[in-house]
């Protein structure tokens, strides 16, 4: 189940192309405190309090750097606050600690987007479009192939 953050994130270059970024809402870690930074980090972020998000998920990757739904979630609130640099860097963590989620290449891609780096973002949208098939995702397969038609 995925959560919307508040305030979305629309790309100046293209009105036409809506930046829906999500927080992931599940229970991830076998550590009950874990599990509670992270929800908490996300009802801050629903709430339009993403420094505080930020801080959390932070707390949580001190505790466990291998936390990949800390990395894709602060890196979503790093997009909120358009600090895109550090979004691509924990995106980029995330994928490498699990090449096959689709979900953090294609909210990559959006950053990438809004950099106007669309070598990058076609790239992205490319192998989020083959993970969310071979996931038989087919909502993220739409909005994927629909930013990549879009490019």
């Amino acid at each position: 189940m995925a959560v919307y953050f508040a305030e979305p994130v629309t790309s100046k270059n293209s009105p036409n192309i809506f930046i829906k970024s999500v927080i992931i809402t599940q229970v991830f870690s076998s550590d009950p405190k874990l599990n509670e930074l992270l929800i908490q980090g996300m009802e801050k972020g629903i709430q339009g309090d993403y420094q505080g998000a930020i801080a959390d998920f932070g707390e949580v990757i001190r505790r466990n750097p291998h936390e990949l739904e800390a990395y894709y979630n602060r890196g979503i609130a790093y997009v909120q606050m358009t600090e895109y640099q550090k979004a691509i860097t924990d995106f980029d963590r995330a994928i490498k600690l699990d090449p096959n989620s689709a979900e953090v290449y294609l909210e990559r891609a959006k950053v990438y987007y809004l950099l106007g780096n669309y070598p990058q973002t076609r790239v992205d949208l490319q192998t989020a479009i083959q993970l969310f098939q071979h996931q038989n995702n087919a909502s993220g397969y739409q909005e994927a192939q629909d930013l990549l038609n879009q490019l």
